[in-house]
């Protein structure tokens, strides 16, 4: 059973009656890749669900939704579930914002869901099918705070201020990085109020952040939910509680909150897998042999030969992946030769702190043991 049949399933239960859990927050982590830009109409007051809805049904076929090959895509259909049942019936979405900057490497979106029970669900977006969306999640190897993780304090200082009691955060993907980072640095009295933060497979921090006593104090409040092969949940660290989930899908497409499965309240546990330990030890080791300028440096080259195609998104990027992958090949031979070795000699240390990786498991395999 997974996440839409949760919602066929128990969306009768009222919060009232079972009590806001761990599937909820991904449902609602999820619900931020909706464009409510385009359903809030400009609105500065908040609206429900229904509406939302509605609105959508207005301007997309929802067979068209349902056929779309990214669970991005698909996430609109969550509402369709949601206005159904009295768990999330009259919920409604508040305080969205979107910012999107392609030159300061800036993709941000969030909203506060507001329960019918009274619970405040701050949710953040993870990082959507754009190139910038993506490069900005590059930029975390060398710098301790993106733009969008800037925006995402000042957001959840500005939302919080316009209401009372107690905070839910969350986020999927880099919104899980972002929901922790806002808890983490916001102002005093706010912090106060944040009861839990959910960290749903998104990426962790540098050491100058984890080290921090505003990030420390927030530790105990902070669950973090990752596939069996967890691969960008892996990505840095955040030393906060872990929970490892099944998943329906292989490798990278864990990564799907759609496949998840679930029981009546909470995910179905299981232990990271050994692929997912592979990426963690070898990217972390190669990482180590990187510093902040290198890694500054190959993130604006490999970016820059990506946006030499003119693709805004990866989905465009695919749909002329063989003229795209010549214009990228043609770019590396055109790259200065200080950057295409640079560039080369960071792929044979990726390679070898793979394969490095690789030999020291060997014995823990032969003794039978996964780690």
């Amino acid at each position: 059973m997974k996440l839409f049949d949760y919602l066929k399933w128990r969306n009768d239960v009222s919060l009232k009656a079972a009590p806001f859990n761990e599937i909820d927050n991904v449902i609602l982590s999820y619900l931020a890749y909706v464009d409510f830009g385009a359903l809030l109409r400009g609105q500065k007051r908040s609206i429900s669900i229904e509406t939302c809805f509605k609105r959508f049904c207005e301007k997309h076929a929802l067979e068209e939704v349902r056929e779309s090959k990214h669970f991005i895509e698909r996430a609109p259909l969550l509402l369709e579930e949601m206005v159904l049942g009295a768990r999330f019936r009259g919920t409604k979405a508040a305080h969205f914002k979107e910012v999107f900057d392609k030159e300061k490497v800036q993709q941000f979106a969030a909203l506060v869901f507001l329960l019918p029970d009274g619970t405040k669900y701050v949710s953040f977006r993870g990082t959507d099918l754009s190139i910038t969306g993506w490069k900005e999640d590059f930029l975390m190897s060398f710098t301790a705070e993106t733009e969008g993780a800037r925006e995402a304090v000042s957001y959840l200082n500005q939302v919080a201020a316009c209401m009372d009691g107690a905070l839910i955060l969350g986020g999927h993907s880099k919104g899980g990085n972002f929901a922790m980072y806002a808890a983490a640095f916001c102002e005093k009295a706010i912090k106060e109020r944040i009861v839990r933060i959910y960290n749903n497979d998104g990426p962790g921090f540098r050491e100058e952040i984890i080290g921090t006593e505003a990030y420390q104090e927030l530790l105990p409040k902070i669950m973090s939910i990752v596939p069996q092969t967890s691969i960008i949940g892996q990505l840095l660290s955040n030393r906060a509680e872990q929970i490892v989930v099944e998943s329906s899908a292989v490798g990278i497409f864990q990564h799907d909150v759609t496949t998840w499965e679930v029981t009546k309240d909470k995910f179905v546990r299981a232990k990271l897998d050994a692929f997912s330990d592979f990426v963690k030890v070898s990217l972390g080791a190669w990482l180590e042999t990187l510093d902040d300028e290198t890694r500054e440096s190959l993130v604006s080259t490999v970016f820059s030969m990506i946006e030499a195609t003119e693709a805004e998104t990866f989905l465009e990027f695919g749909e002329n992946l063989f003229k795209n992958s010549g214009i990228i090949i043609k770019g590396l031979g055109e790259l200065p030769k200080e950057k295409r070795n640079e560039l080369l000699t960071a792929l044979r240390s990726l390679a070898h702190a793979g394969g490095a990786t690789v030999l020291n498991k060997i014995p823990n395999i032969v003794d039978g043991r996964s780690g």
